[in-house]
């Protein structure tokens, strides 16, 4: 029985059908593939595989064992690469030093031949000059010019003891 009367209280909750929980993925059309679900079990999957026979006990001392090894060997590596990288840098240090110096030293070597071509630039017959300048372009390899010079200061005193000695060394170049 209903009575007209009574109005309904907006506080009360009345039932209503509730749709079901959707799944995830699920978007309410028909699907054109069935939903199978499988679980594959680990005794499935790892059937073929070797087992490792160690016992519960054994277990925590093997990873300790192999957590040790790990480290010890990034050690290892890591000293090795150190000394390496130390012994290059050594290495290239003094590769710098002596390139320096052997720069230094061709400098000073050119500006001697300057100073004796401005010699020979004022006078003339000067035969030291130019075998001084020969000396110099040997020591810096120059030989073509070396072998000039000489020959100038032979042209100059054919008797000239030392500049037939440097002949024959520049000869045998």
């Amino acid at each position: 029985m209903k009575f007209k009367n009574i109005k309904k209280d907006p506080r009360k909750k009345t039932l209503t059908k509730k749709s079901p929980a959707k799944k995830v993925g699920d978007s309410g059309k028909k699907r054109q593939f069935p939903n199978i679900y499988r679980i594959i079990t680990e005794r499935k999957v790892f059937r073929n595989l070797p087992k490792l026979k160690l016992s519960l006990s054994l277990q925590p001392k093997f990873k300790k064992f192999l957590v040790i090894f790990a480290a010890m060997a990034v050690f290892f590596v890591m000293a090795v690469l150190t000394a390496g990288i130390a012994f290059f840098s050594v290495k290239v240090y003094q590769n710098y030093q002596q390139i320096t110096q052997i720069n230094l030293q061709r400098q000073q070597i050119q500006s001697k031949i300057n100073f004796w071509q401005s010699i020979a630039d004022k006078y003339d017959g000067y035969k030291d000059a130019y075998f001084q300048m020969a000396i110099l372009d040997y020591q810096l390899g120059n030989f073509q010019k070396a072998k000039l010079e000489n020959q100038k200061t032979l042209t100059l005193d054919p008797n000239f003891e030392d500049a037939k000695n440097l002949k024959e060394v520049l000869d045998s170049k």
